[in-house]
């Protein structure tokens, strides 16, 4: 399951990082690095809540929680499983 996650993940943040070129995604690197702005950041964000059918609450919608896609993914997971509970 964890790798069908990462999968659409990485296609979704695909989909919206202009500057996402390599085969490989760097978790850990800043995604306004790879040309994350307000504007993306918000088509990021419906992008994440129609492929994975979650809903970000406002708590979430939060800098610290779109500053790495390892901190996005994290957030994506706990999502999923606070859902599946």
């Amino acid at each position: 399951m964890d790798d069908d996650i990462t999968t659409r993940f990485e296609q979704c943040l695909r989909r919206h990082l202009r500057l996402l070129k390599s085969d490989s995604i760097d978790y850990a690197m800043e995604v306004v690095q790879l040309g994350l702005d307000s504007m993306t950041a918000v088509a990021l964000l419906l992008d994440m809540e129609k492929t994975f059918a979650i809903r970000f609450p406002d708590e979430m919608i939060a800098e610290d929680t779109f500053r790495t896609a390892g901190t996005l993914k994290k957030a994506v997971q706990l999502l999923l499983e606070r859902q599946a509970s």
